[in-house]
């Protein structure tokens, strides 16, 4: 009998859907790959290949974004306009009503487009690399190689548009501009959206007192700008790794948030006027508008702009003046002043949304002691005290007795860092790193993704989590996972001892990850893992903010190394998120353990790796008790059940 429910059906589809993209997922990751190729290829002074590889993948990465933008706006857009199948609206079965069609639009929408249709989301790497413009990067210098110096021009300022304090890339452009070649004037943003060049014009027209060049520039700019966001807005509504298996609302309320979050910094990337950050480039808008239709004696249209710009800025002086002058013209009438519609339906929107994401922030705290805890986690924690006390003591009585501290925060030039040699003896590395070597997998603690800080380095990992799976299973034997966890109970011991730290500090993620350079070559100017703090987001502007997705519970952190028979790859700790003002500089070696503290007091980053592979265990710790590692837990049961 072949029938199916709608549900099933649906579902079908979707798995189908999945299994397809599956299937073509070295397609789909087309644009990484051509990134990949393009650096490379730079790198082998293959300067015509690099050119041509890294504007495919501009090319290719723009036109799939367009595709699932143009599906998503869609798809939104025919929803709203379809009747309901039942008159009332129970349960709110209405929302799920459209939810569930516009699933089956979008998914017709992606088998009519071949890009999407055959590929899935992009990974936020691959995305990461094309919105940062890191093509450009490579791009200019391979065109300059090949005497194409207008388009070499343009390309770095593409790149700093976004990395504005790139010193390298200012001083390309500086030196570009220097060339006879190269004409100032047609240096232009290749990534540019409509509506920053038409704001451009009308500035300028209004700078020339061409009051009706305004009103067409300005108005085509609003409406370029509206759109350029709701395009952006759509890009939001992607994947989202929920990371465990939540009920259907706390999954429908996750996914929302992450996309909510997303969506709010739309406008923060549609006001960077070519560099130039505008906070105010949306209203401002209507400020023109208001004086040029005011000059064009148009006076309806003229209070239109000024009552939807005061919708942004209510207090704001010179506007409340104007609008005070228009009033006492005998020619305006009271209903002029009428926000237009756009506006207010912006400001609704984003007031709506600024309050959901306050609550979300304010009210999604709970302490510790919020609720009870269960007579399973009680017994747990019981039942491990009895028998984690004989490791426990076995570390503290003999972690000190090989163990030197080499450098302290004046010799690293900052502070809450410390730098210890002799943790683990030759012998001990070498057992850690066989265990990388025959059990590490790519991208293990980074989603799947192998090359998750830089393309031109593969990152393998083993947690402890798998590491006590494969001792489960006979893989990794009880010395091997033993000292895995004691080298890292003497790490958090080593900070505990040298910071002082009274209160009870709990391992968050403990993750052993070998990195190994694919290019081989030494020229290379990229990081193995970028400057960044362990528990903030930093900022271009140098302010770090403890905000998701960043792993904001997290207090202190440390490495322990495992070799050093490799080229590059050292440590770093850096004053800015550039490295423009390196503090100290950390070269691995086996056994040394480098301890610190987790926020912006400690930015760090690793140099590229040019030759060989880098092993290291990776461990962070929390004060936070919700945020224990639960792997380690379950790692001891095992090493416990084993001598039992």
């Amino acid at each position: 009998m072949r029938f199916c429910t709608g549900i099933a059906c649906l579902t079908l589809i979707i798995t189908l859907q999945h299994a397809l993209a599956k299937e073509h997922e070295e397609q789909s990751e087309q644009c990484l790959m051509l990134y990949q190729h393009g650096v490379q290829s730079y790198l082998e002074n293959n300067f015509d290949d690099c050119i041509n590889k890294l504007e495919e993948g501009v090319k290719k990465y723009n036109s799939y974004t367009k595709a699932l933008q143009n599906c998503r706006l869609k798809c939104k857009e025919d929803v709203e306009s379809v009747d309901p199948l039942y008159p009332v609206d129970i349960d709110n079965m209405y929302y799920y009503e459209k939810t569930i069609r516009n699933t089956l639009c979008l998914i017709k929408c992606r088998k009519a487009h071949p890009e999407l249709a055959t590929s899935p989301n992009l990974r936020p790497q691959t995305e990461r690399i094309y919105d940062e413009r890191k093509p450009y990067e490579y791009l200019h210098l391979c065109y300059y190689q090949k005497k194409q110096f207008q388009k070499a021009a343009s390309a770095v300022f593409t790149y700093l548009v976004v990395h504005a304090k790139d010193d390298a890339a200012t001083k390309s452009l500086k030196f570009y501009s220097t060339l006879p070649e190269v004409d100032m004037k047609e240096i232009v943003n290749f990534e540019a959206k409509d509506h920053i060049y038409l704001y451009i014009h009308g500035v300028d027209a209004y700078d020339k007192k061409d009051w009706k060049a305004v009103e067409n520039n300005m108005e085509e700019s609003l409406v370029s700008y509206l759109q350029a966001e709701e395009e952006c807005r759509a890009l939001c509504e992607g994947p989202f790794d929920q990371g465990w298996y939540p009920d259907l609302i706390p999954s429908i309320a996750n996914h929302y948030t992450f996309a909510l979050n997303c969506k709010t910094k739309c406008a923060q990337q549609l006001n960077n006027l070519n560099g130039e950050y505008h906070d105010d480039l949306l209203p401002s808008h209507y400020h023109y508008l208001q004086f040029a239709y005011f000059k064009n004696n148009n006076l309806k249209a003229a209070c239109q702009a000024a009552a939807s710009y005061v919708l942004f800025y209510p207090n704001d002086d010179t506007m409340r003046s104007n609008m005070e002058y228009y009033k006492s013209l005998p020619k305006v009438e009271n209903n002029f002043f009428t926000p237009r519609p756009e506006a207010v339906y912006y400001v609704r929107r984003l007031t709506y949304e600024k309050r959901l994401l306050k609550f979300i922030d304010t009210e999604y705290r709970f302490n510790e002691t919020d609720g009870a805890e269960t007579k399973e986690e009680k017994s747990t924690e019981k039942y491990l005290s009895s028998y984690c006390k004989a490791p426990q003591l076995e570390i503290l009585t003999n972690h000190n007795s090989n163990i030197q501290l080499v450098m302290d925060n004046k010799d690293l030039n900052g502070t809450k860092r410390f730098v210890v040699d002799g943790l683990l003896t030759p012998t001990e590395c070498k057992t850690m790193l066989r265990i990388a070597q025959d059990f590490a997998q790519k991208g293990d603690g980074y989603k799947g993704n192998p090359t998750p800080h830089t393309v031109l380095e593969t990152f393998k990992g083993i947690s402890i989590g798998r590491a006590a799976l494969l001792f489960h299973f006979g893989r990794v034997n009880y010395r091997e996972l033993y000292l895995y966890l004691k080298s890292t109970e003497i790490a958090k011991k080593l900070l505990e001892d040298n910071f002082s730290i009274k209160q009870t500090l709990y391992f968050t993620y403990t993750h052993l990850v070998c990195r190994s350079s694919l290019s081989g070559n030494k020229n290379r100017t990229d990081f193995s893992h970028s400057i960044h703090a362990d528990n903030c987001n930093i900022g271009e502007n140098g302010i770090c903010r403890k905000s998701l997705p960043a792993y904001i519970w997290r207090d202190y952190s440390a490495i322990i190394y495992l070799n050093n028979n490799f080229d590059g790859g050292d440590f770093i700790f850096s004053q800015d998120m550039f490295g423009n003002f390196i503090q100290s500089t950390i070269k691995p070696k086996c056994g040394r353990m480098i301890g610190f503290s987790s926020g912006a007091e400690n930015l760090h980053g690793v140099k590229a790796v040019t030759r060989g592979t880098r092993c290291a265990i990776a461990i962070w710790f929390t004060f936070n008790k919700k945020y224990k590692e639960n792997d380690r837990t379950i790692a001891y049961k095992l090493l416990h059940q084993f001598m039992n």
